[in-house]
């Protein structure tokens, strides 16, 4: 019975860690404006996240760097629609942009952050 044990033991623990291997970390972002991996004509004024709840606006960041570093944000607010949005201040080039994100939404407390690409094609 010991050969038996031992390899319902090792099937146990190979499940568990391709389970735990192949399950994506939960995340309430269920869109944005630019789009996730979009690649635009023109160039964002704005900044708008799309959350599963209504995000804590005095728990939420935002952050845009691009090729000429970090951009200046303002504003950060929600719509009423389960977003935040900011104004970005500084012009949008062409190029690659990284937007990195934490907040808490709805009624859990736990933090939450990501980050996601999108690009400028032309002017």
């Amino acid at each position: 019975m010991k050969p038996y044990r031992r390899l319902v033991l090792v099937m146990i623990v190979a499940a568990v860690a391709t389970g735990c291997a192949s399950s994506p970390e939960y995340s309430p972002l269920i869109g944005s404006e630019p789009e996730i991996g979009a690649s635009l004509s023109r160039a964002p004024r704005t900044l708008r996240l799309y959350y599963n709840a209504l995000p804590d606006v005095s728990r939420s960041s935002l952050r845009l760097t691009g090729p000429a570093g970090e951009h200046q944000l303002r504003g950060l607010h929600t719509m009423a629609a389960d977003d935040l949005m900011i104004e970005i201040l500084d012009p949008v080039t062409t190029g690659t942009y990284t937007v990195e994100w934490t907040t808490v939404v709805g009624d859990d407390p736990a933090v939450y952050s990501g980050s996601f690409d999108f690009s400028v094609v032309g002017n």
